[in-house]
């Protein structure tokens, strides 16, 4: 095959690739829409996060907050379903753009489309949150690291330190990927050398610039996320946080990568005469480096230090595996493998969200309650405004409750009330007691009204007028005990005020 010819190939796999990324996200964008009567957990939380626009909220950094709160507001509940798939799209451009200057055209392009088979560009992106946020970020932070490192241009750099300071924006997760970053200039003599270069200093400057917002607001609530995410994270036991989970965090990576091994396999590229290990040594280095150092260098600091780990915090940690894989076979493929190639993951991309639709119609039965995403949310909300409008005709601006059932009130009601989450101030520093008074507010629970919160700044409310009820709802879709809502409203101390004075 001449070059013209293996030109021609390349772009015509090429076009084929893009297709097939494209085919993926529409399916994986409409089918979860079509099939969801709510939307899923975070996805809610977010929402309801993100019409505040705060510069940090007590889980999370803002930026996925904001995200899927415009999401909302372009395109309704199809939103962060889209969100998320041009998450996944944009990371894989990112990945694409590192294979093109690592591997052959062709090599590129298969392990990109290998990424399929890594689950956290599948299973988990129905529900976008921060860690399918910092997917693409992480992608493009090895991008330009990787041409900083080679042109050593001030623009490699400023966008390097734009995509951290974007990811702390994200989620703290991040610092492991710049951890892993400094410790290969470290080993590498020619980097060494350079580390307090003004590259790099240029780098640092922009990532504070984004970043400063955020640390101002966290030094101003105390660091609020930093002690949710110590707290969750904390364990039973030494052995389990020393050892077991560690382990079982690594041992939960690799089984997330078992996909690429079947795809490999039906697309005939796992015989040995396929695998070799190439003269490009410094290619390789690289690849394995940010490829399994970010994971490593996770699992060995929890052993040292005891820190929980959550499986999903390894989401963003694999952009590369495809190309890494990809390093080890040939640099170009003939027509006939080409093809097999591409109708094995045609087929893949068609059947896993078939899958997946059946795991969510099956699941309600296998647990005996219905999914976050069978929820009768626009049931509660009309039930919840109706009684609110018998009692007042001031407008619903707060609502206090877990962030599920509060955070499906604010997303169903018209006016899109604020949430108050668990009637704790410190949680929605948006809200204050006389914020309750003023407006007036809705609690809501589920069950009956001997399960009705209480929280102490409400005997400061003093004899505000009070309305109790309750409901029973069914479920869309599912034959399930009916949902026991109840609520209790605080009605405006002086009566209405207009929705703009705020």
């Amino acid at each position: 095959m001449n070059q013209q010819d293996k030109l021609q190939a390349s772009t015509s796999l090429g076009f084929a690739v893009a297709g097939l990324w494209f085919l993926h996200a529409c399916l994986w964008t409409l089918l979860p829409w079509m099939a969801s009567y709510s939307l899923p957990l975070d996805v809610v939380e977010g929402l309801f996060w993100g019409k505040e626009w705060q510069w940090g909220y007590y889980k999370h950094p803002p930026l996925p907050a904001w995200l899927v709160h415009i999401s909302w507001q372009l395109f309704a509940d199809l939103g962060p379903f889209l969100l998320s798939q041009l998450n996944i799209l944009l990371t894989v451009f990112f990945a694409w753009r590192l294979g093109r200057r690592l591997l052959s055209t062709q090599q590129a392009l298969l392990g990109t489309l290998l990424l399929m088979g890594v689950y956290y560009f599948t299973w988990p992106t129905l529900e976008y949150n921060h860690n399918v946020a910092q997917m693409p970020i992480w992608a493009a932070a090895i991008f330009f690291f990787h041409r900083g490192i080679t042109h050593w241009r001030y623009l490699d750099w400023c966008a390097l330190g734009l995509c951290v300071g974007l990811g702390l924006l994200t989620k703290y997760v991040i610092v492991v990927l710049v951890a892993t970053l400094f410790l290969y200039m470290l080993v590498q003599a020619p980097l060494r050398k350079r580390i307090v270069s003004g590259q790099v200093i240029a780098a640092i400057f922009v990532l504070l610039l984004v970043f400063s917002p955020h640390l101002y607001w966290l030094v101003q609530h105390d660091f609020l996320p930093l002690t949710y995410m110590q707290d969750r994270a904390n364990t039973t036991s030494a052995l389990q946080a020393h050892v077991i989970g560690p382990l079982k965090f690594i041992a939960v990576q690799l089984l997330d990568h078992v996909f690429i091994l079947l795809l490999l396999a039906v697309a005939g590229l796992f015989g040995r005469r396929y695998w070799s290990v190439k003269p490009e040594q410094e290619t390789l280095c690289f690849l394995l480096w940010v490829g399994l150092g970010p994971a490593l260098l996770t699992t060995l600091v929890a052993m040292m230090t005891g820190t929980g780990l959550r499986d999903m915090w390894g989401t963003p940690m694999w952009s590369v595996s495809g190309l890494l894989v990809a390093f080890f076979l040939p640099k170009g493929f003939t027509s006939a493998q080409t093809s097999r190639i591409l109708k094995t993951f045609t087929v893949f991309i068609l059947v896993l969200p078939l899958l997946r639709l059946l795991d969510l119609a099956i699941l309600p039965y296998l647990k005996n309650k219905p999914t976050r995403i069978l929820w009768p949310d626009k049931a509660i909300a009309v039930e919840l405004e109706r009684a609110w409008q018998q009692e007042t005709s001031c407008p619903l601006t707060l609502v206090v409750g877990d962030y599920w059932l509060a955070g499906l009130v604010s997303l169903r009601v018209p006016t899109r009330p604020s949430v108050l989450i668990e009637g704790q101030f410190h949680y929605s520093p948006w809200v204050t007691l006389d914020d309750v008074r003023e407006r007036g507010a809705v609690f809501v629970w589920r069950g009956d009204a001997t399960q009705a919160p209480s929280y102490e700044w409400m005997s400061a409310l003093g004899d505000v007028k009070r309305s109790t009820g309750q409901a029973a709802l069914e479920w869309p879709g599912i034959q399930a005990q009916p949902l026991s809502l109840s609520w209790m409203m605080i009605l405006p101390e002086k009566g209405c005020y207009a929705l703009d004075d705020k």
